[in-house]
């Protein structure tokens, strides 16, 4: 292999400099793609409305965007977040808070009442609406 200029070449005419960069720059474009989401995990959650009750009765809308991010409106008050779907579990980051994850096997079904047990060991039933 001949050096120009300090730098490996290989046999293609590219350094490695220019190789590694191209590495990096690939994961980095692929690391963005599933930033909140998997590919194709969650979808249908995007631009959906879920309404979640407590067992002590406390009544909490979600409200989730196609990019990441969740609205919870409980009373007069609002909390922005963000959520993404991972390994069948659906996680909520909020802030301040630590993160908490539902089981997520299959996605919700308009109308249908689900009791689930976070891995906070929070139980809320939750209604797509």
């Amino acid at each position: 292999m001949a050096r120009r200029n300090g730098s490996e070449r290989t046999r293609g005419g590219h350094t490695s400099a220019r190789l590694l960069a191209s590495a990096l720059a690939g994961t980095l474009l692929l690391a963005g793609c599933a930033t909140f989401r998997g590919a194709g995990q969650g979808q249908d959650l995007a631009g959906r409305t879920l309404r979640m009750e407590t067992v002590r009765g406390q009544v909490t809308t979600l409200r989730f965007g196609g990019d990441g991010r969740v609205r919870a409106d409980f009373g007069q008050r609002s909390l922005d977040g963000r959520w993404r779907v991972e390994q069948r579990q659906l996680c909520f980051y909020w802030p301040r808070a630590p993160r908490e994850c539902w089981p997520y096997g299959q996605p919700f079904q308009r109308g249908r009442t689900q009791s689930i047990t976070s891995d906070r060991g929070n139980v809320v039933r939750v209604t797509m609406l």
